[in-house]
């Protein structure tokens, strides 16, 4: 078939499909395929597929009709201007959660971040609590060429990819992974500049109502945050005090309608000050950040 006949035909089968972005997703999948960008495929409608192209095509689309994630079919997702591996052992990276590595590359300023100007901050270290993807820690060490980070997570399977990407994006000399539930295979000798987390934070209660390309596919480990989606953020805000060097700032990725909440734990630790709380492009508060109490 012609590109043009089988993107159009595609994008009708997404959209009767009720998926979300027909267009969008049956352009990414075939310039996928063709290895192109999507670009090509209007510069070159008449481009006949082979039959092995259009096998794999109509595959991808057939899983893209079962809410398959687009990330998880192509196995890439762009973070930071950045490319990462995913799979189903990993949350997809979100845009919410560059936030929080802007947050920190800014170490706070309105300094808009310029990569080759990153890494004022000589020798800090960092400490990255279920790092999935290993998105925030690879993406942290990419902007900061003096930061070196460690990386934890409970899943080996996700650690792998966490590895493969920190390789990926020529970081892997400083960024060092540990399989560990948050803290636990952590020294509290060995003190960090930041800890940095995009925990759970979704309330198990609203699991059922994430939408099915979520809830299906997404690893519900990394989802899953208690009953009141708090339980692995206080455990964070309980711990990292301990980890932390004098002044030290922790950073966490929180969900909608929990900063009250959040810094409550904190006032109930005692262990932190200056708390700043940085909303998302929506409005919504995305980041609490806070600093160790000298």
């Amino acid at each position: 078939m012609f590109v043009k006949d089988i993107l159009k035909q595609s994008i009708k089968l997404l959209k009767d499909g009720g998926i979300e972005n027909p267009q969008l997703d049956a352009e990414v999948l075939l310039s996928y395929i063709l290895n192109k960008d999507r670009g090509h495929l209007y510069i070159f409608p008449d481009y006949v597929l082979s039959e092995d192209e259009n096998s794999r095509y109509r595959a991808l689309i057939d899983k893209r009709l079962e809410h398959t994630p687009i990330s998880y079919l192509t196995g890439h997702k762009e973070f930071m201007s950045l490319d990462f591996k995913v799979n189903s052992n990993v949350l997809i990276p979100r845009p919410e959660t560059e936030l929080l590595v802007e947050t920190v590359c800014k170490s706070r300023s309105n300094t808009p971040l310029r990569p080759s100007q990153e890494g004022n901050d000589a020798g800090s270290k960092v400490l990255d609590l279920g790092t999935g993807s290993g998105a925030i820690a690879v993406s942290l060490a990419k902007y900061n060429p003096n930061f070196s980070i460690l990386a934890t997570d409970v899943s080996m399977s996700a650690l792998l990819i966490a590895r493969e990407n920190a390789v990926h994006n020529d970081v892997i000399n400083r960024v060092s992974f540990i399989q560990t539930d948050l803290f636990d295979g952590v020294s509290t000798n060995y003190k960090f500049d930041w800890v940095v987390s995009n925990p759970p934070y979704i309330p198990t209660g609203d699991l059922p109502s994430l939408p099915e390309e979520i809830r299906k596919y997404e690893p519900i480990l990394a989802l899953d945050g208690g009953a009141d989606g708090l339980d692995v953020i206080k455990r964070i805000i309980e711990n990292a005090f301990m980890f932390l060097k004098p002044s030290g700032h922790l950073a966490i990725e929180i969900g909608y309608g929990q900063s009250d909440d959040v810094q409550r734990i904190a006032d109930e630790i005692g262990k932190y000050s200056d708390y700043d709380v940085i909303k998302d492009y929506s409005g919504i508060p995305r980041v609490f950040c806070c600093k160790v109490k000298i």
